[in-house]
């Protein structure tokens, strides 16, 4: 080979480098700009946790700039949703190598929240050692909020807000866990509407479900917060007290939900006055599960109606004497 063909291989040889070059040059700025451009928050930390670099969907979502956070943990962004455990076991995952998947509740810059699915990447050098870790996360605030709808709407009834009878069974079975376990009393109060028919009938359905949802707000301020007032159906209601210590407990509610019916409610210009039935049933006294404890208080309702209604009646005929 000449001295003029070598040196032609090689201009070809560099000329073929200098494409390939160019090439890998090309598809570098194109990934660049799709992570500068992406829509989900990116993050590049070095393998102690400072901020080497974030895209602008993150300036986005957080509202801090590039400068601001350049240099800094990404503690900066830590809510107060999740306890320091679960921070410790995220960076063991990723500090072994492996990825880490899961949510982080964050604060912005302005203070406000945001929940946001991430995973998290340690980036390696040829030799295997951990130089820089990669962070993506996409904002499911507005899922939690949907998650959460859902959640209180499967438990909760529509009209009330009061817990629905799911929700009350859920609380009753709880209820009984706890009173076997400290062997503890507990009582349910079974309620039923004393003239509530004649004004739904008269003044249609509208002015009824206003007046349910008045007595469901005067039932709540009746009893205390660990206490669990739910809408049965209809205008039947039912009331969970918790760790009652005396006999009489039971029917010092009873009273008092007596006493905040006295005064008549007021529903659009209509001022109408609903009277309450009451039974009461204790645990273990007068039934030891649920569905016994319920038809027992029913039952005592129904002889609270039977005697003149507005009235209470426990179930126990030993309560009754006293």
């Amino acid at each position: 080979m000449t001295e003029s063909d070598e040196l032609a291989a090689r201009n070809k040889q560099l000329e073929s480098q200098i494409a390939e070059l160019k090439s890998r040059e090309e598809v570098l700025r194109k990934l660049a700009a799709a992570v500068e451009h992406s829509p989900i928050s990116v993050m590049i930390t070095d393998v102690s946790g400072r901020i080497e670099y974030v895209n602008l969907k993150f300036c986005e979502v957080t509202g801090y700039s590039l400068t601001e956070v350049i240099g800094h943990n990404p503690r900066i962004l830590k809510g107060d949703a999740l306890p320091e455990q679960f921070y410790r076991e995220m960076w063991t995952t990723i500090l072994s190598g492996r990825e880490w998947h899961g949510e982080f509740h964050n604060r912005n810059k302005d203070g406000s929240y945001v929940w946001e699915l991430a995973s998290i990447s340690p980036i390696m050098d040829p030799s295997g050692v951990i130089t820089h870790f990669v962070g993506v996360k996409e904002d499911i605030s507005e899922l939690k909020r949907l998650q959460k709808e859902l959640g209180q709407m499967a438990h909760s009834d529509r009209l009330t807000g009061l817990p629905n009878r799911a929700l009350f069974f859920d609380r009753l079975e709880q209820a009984l866990i706890h009173a076997r376990r400290k062997r503890s009393r507990f009582a349910l109060l079974f309620l039923d509407l004393d003239g509530f028919k004649a004004i739904n009938d008269t003044h249609g359905h509208q002015a009824g479900d206003e007046l349910l949802q008045a007595v469901a707000h005067r039932l709540t301020f009746c009893v205390r917060e660990s206490d669990t007032v739910a809408r049965m159906g209809g205008d039947e209601f039912i009331i969970i007290l918790g760790d009652i210590n005396h006999w009489e407990e039971p029917g010092l509610v009873a009273r008092k939900v007596l006493e905040a019916f006295s005064s008549p409610f007021h529903i659009g210009e209509i001022t109408c006055t609903v009277g309450v039935s009451i039974g009461i049933s204790v645990f273990p006294d007068d039934a030891e599960d649920a569905n016994k404890l319920i038809s027992k208080a029913d039952f005592a309702m129904y002889e609270a109606k039977r005697s003149g209604k507005n009235n209470f009646r426990y179930s126990s005929m030993e309560y009754r004497r006293r």
